[in-house]
């Protein structure tokens, strides 16, 4: 930023274009800590300054900085990667000889085909009003649930601003969850080669008071571990959320079943395999209202802290899910190298409470940031 507060330069967007209305707007924050403003391209103040043609005008993105310097397209991507280490490495690839190229292309094809893709994928524009397309859809299926109580001191700081812990009977509770991601397609589009993988989570649970007397009931991931890099990659670049990808396999059915037995979601590191497991036990029906597992499975809404210490939200839709009890429930691994230390106590006893669900279809929103600052971290959660 300038001295004054001013800009140092501005991205400038078609306003036009759902997806670049989605998503620009969505990385402002990001972009303003690199001294950027943002506006569309339709600005008549942009139109003047650029002095350019309808068509020309709206034919790339654009950086127009304070100095007068003026970059368009593929430019503009690499300059802002360039400036923000976490994206660092993709500047890289965006600016080595040979994949110089392949990205530029990349980006042309994309920008040409800008508002088909926005259509394609129901991303209209502001002024449309549209209905919330997901971000993510899939099946999430053959889920194993280990839950552990542990001191509520331990999530305090990992509460994200504008949440709250939700106990369950005034307990706080973490779970490592293991499932299978199943025909996985983000914006209603498949992505070869990233259908179906294992993932791993860490997860503790929060509640968002909304005006109105609305209760959400959200879920924080500690960690979350996936067989599929790009995966990971995509879910921090969008959500923050803290993705690692390591080497996984997983024992479950090949399909749907009503008695699915011995589960088993396994990840390398170290030199070691480590995993969690349980055994299916019994006939498996929806989780009563007020229940244990109904407050395990029923919590619809996502949270994640970012970068600049706001808070996402997003919401995942499913229907109730059917639950097995759980035996022989167990959870073999290094405790401090994933989670840190804070959790080695809690984990390394049995679990509280260990579940089987079957999963479902899911549907998970694009993110929105919230307003508001840090209330209290404690409250007591259903009962």
């Amino acid at each position: 930023m300038a001295d004054d507060g001013a800009p140092c330069g501005w991205v400038l967007y078609d306003d036009a274009c759902g997806v670049c209305a989605r998503w620009v707007p969505y990385w402002a924050p990001t972009l303003a800590r690199l001294g950027l403003g943002i506006a569309p391209l339709q600005t008549p103040w942009v139109r003047a300054r650029l002095e350019l043609g309808p068509d020309a005008l709206l034919s790339d993105i654009r950086l127009l900085l304070a100095d007068g310097t003026h970059l368009a397209g593929a430019e503009v991507y690499r300059y802002v990667m360039q400036r923000l280490w976490w994206a660092y490495p993709l500047y890289l690839v965006a600016a080595a000889p040979g994949l110089r190229n392949v990205f530029d292309v990349a980006y042309r094809a994309f920008a040409d085909h800008r508002r088909q893709i926005s259509a394609v994928c129901r991303l209209e524009t502001p002024t449309a009003a549209p209905a919330q397309r997901p971000f993510l859809t899939a099946e999430w299926r053959h889920l194993v649930i280990l839950n552990y109580e542990v001191d509520p001191d331990i999530l305090t700081s990992l509460v994200p601003v504008g949440t709250t812990l939700d106990l369950w009977r005034g307990r706080a509770l973490v779970s490592v969850v293991g499932f299978r991601f199943f025909d996985t397609r983000l914006f209603g589009l498949p992505i070869p080669g990233h259908r179906d993988f294992d993932e791993v989570n860490l997860r503790f649970y929060v509640r968002r008071e909304m005006p109105g007397g609305e209760t959400r009931h959200g879920v924080v991931f500690v960690r979350e571990l996936v067989s599929r890099p790009a995966v990971a990659l995509l879910a921090r670049l969008a959500y923050n959320e803290p993705y690692r990808a390591l080497r996984m396999r997983s024992v479950t059915p090949a399909r749907e079943s009503e008695a699915p037995g011995r589960l088993a979601y396994e990840w390398r590191i170290g030199g070691a395999w480590e995993g969690l497991e349980a055994t299916a036990r019994g006939v498996p029906t929806v989780p009563a209202p007020g229940s244990e597992a109904a407050f395990i499975t029923q919590h619809h809404w996502g949270y994640t802290r970012q970068r600049d210490g706001s808070s996402v939200e997003y919401e995942v839709e499913h229907p109730p899910w059917r639950t097995w009890d759980a035996g022989d429930a167990t959870l073999t691994m290094d405790v401090a190298r994933l989670y840190g230390e804070a959790f080695v106590t809690s984990l390394a006893r049995a679990p509280v409470s260990a579940l089987v669900a079957e999963g479902s279809a899911v549907s998970v929103s694009p993110p929105r940031r919230l307003d508001g600052t840090r209330t209290s971290p404690v409250r007591a959660g259903a009962s």
